[in-house]
């Protein structure tokens, strides 16, 4: 049996990256418009993508380099393949990569340096 692995575009992500805001969406939008009576009109319209992907964890500076780079990228739809094995298409939502170190700063980091990641992703397909 393999055990599942939490990628963004090919690149291997911590596994222990919490996804904050799963159940912050509503796969339907709903518009409530009173009439003069008072009476309620009210529409209701599936949402199709905009799912929001904010993904927080601890890595390392070298892999905040990749993501940096991954940022760069102008339009890039990648696949999210999430730890339950279902594979989503994404872009980042931009500042898409939010990183800050965990030791105190300094002039010459390791790559191996740990930094806390966010990761700011909306599912588009």
């Amino acid at each position: 049996m393999t055990t599942p692995t939490l990628t963004l575009d090919s690149l291997l992500l911590p596994d222990d990256m919490i996804w904050g805001d799963e159940f912050d969406f509503s796969p339907v939008s709903q518009t409530i418009t009173p009439t003069l009576t008072g009476a309620l009109i009210v529409e209701e319209n599936e949402v199709p993508s905009g799912r929001p992907f904010t993904l927080k964890g601890v890595g390392p500076r070298s892999l905040v380099k990749q993501l940096k780079d991954l940022e760069s990228l102008i339009n890039h739809q990648m696949p999210l393949i999430m730890l339950d094995g279902i594979s989503r298409t994404v872009i980042f939502k931009r500042p898409g990569v939010v990183a800050s170190s965990l030791l105190e700063e300094s002039a010459d980091p390791y790559d191996s340096d740990p930094y806390n990641i966010t990761l700011n992703l909306i599912e588009v397909a």
